[in-house]
């Protein structure tokens, strides 16, 4: 078990049946953060905290492409990030917990997440969450992706007009990226 405040505890997620919203302490890794949206959280043994905003999460899958988890609570008092399974049921997800084991599949029942239950009867998943200061940094190999992120994921279509009309400065001309192929390890929003 990492000890708290570890290299570990930074990319790690703690799932967990009894938080009602995922919750997080970086405010680097929010997008999109809303502070106007501040609720008070409350813990076990009655401690309260309040978050101060929510956002959305961007971590890199295994296959190296985009995943958003949306809704999350920015409680800096977090010392780890946990991830909220009803949250999760009530968006669509699908849960099978059998053998020491939990695996989540998105609506179109392709496999998200497994992982194994933890000595200490925990289940923690360890995702590479992206720090968002500037998309012009990320590690993107098509530049039509990095501007299609850097306008809010706006369409393609709608990227290449705004290059062809010369709405935007500096916009090169906007190739539309070949279908992306869908994976056993899922896509899309957590």
């Amino acid at each position: 078990m990492a000890t708290i405040g570890s290299e570990e505890d930074n990319i790690s997620w703690y799932l967990d049946t009894r938080c009602s919203n995922h919750m997080n302490g970086n405010k680097n890794w929010l997008i999109d953060l809303n502070p106007c949206l501040r609720n008070n959280v409350k813990f076990a043994y009655y401690s309260c905290t309040v978050a101060e905003g929510v956002g959305k999460v961007m971590i890199i899958r295994k296959d190296g492409k985009v995943a958003y988890r949306n809704d999350v609570l920015y409680v800096p008092s977090m010392k780890n990030n946990l991830l909220s399974l009803g949250q999760l049921l009530k968006k669509g997800y699908t849960m099978n917990m059998q053998q020491k084991l939990i695996e989540i599949y998105d609506s179109h029942q392709r496999l998200v997440i497994r992982a194994p239950l933890s000595k200490n009867r925990t289940i923690k998943v360890n995702l590479d969450t992206t720090e968002i200061q500037c998309l012009v940094a990320a590690n993107v190999e098509d530049e039509s992706w990095l501007w299609h992120y850097i306008y809010g994921h706006l369409n393609f279509k709608s990227l290449n007009q705004l290059s062809s009309k010369q709405m935007v400065e500096g916009l090169p001309q906007i190739q539309l990226p070949a279908k992306k192929s869908q994976t056993s390890t899922g896509s899309g929003a957590l």
